[in-house]
């Protein structure tokens, strides 16, 4: 009700049971396919990714996951960037 008295917005939809997991690194904006390996790791995984955001800075994407598959992503990320 907040957010409906102090911005007014045409539309509102919470989604619940929500984890973010933010892959955070320097260079991430400028080198050719850190997004692709990110997504190509959660898909591989069987991961749903249900909401994605790159600041302007591009130092880091932050994705929304069920909260039932925050341990599955967070392995299939540390696997694409950590242990390659």
């Amino acid at each position: 009700d907040e957010i409906r008295a102090e911005c007014g917005p045409d539309r509102l939809e919470v989604y619940e049971n929500m984890a973010l997991i933010a892959t955070v690194g320097r260079g991430m904006l400028d080198t050719p396919g850190v997004a692709g390996r990110l997504f190509g790791a959660l898909g591989g995984a069987g991961v749903n990714v249900r909401m994605i955001d790159q600041g302007s800075s591009g130092i880091n994407i932050i994705v929304g996951v069920e909260e039932s598959d925050f341990e599955k992503a967070v392995r299939a990320i540390y696997r694409a960037f950590v242990d390659a």
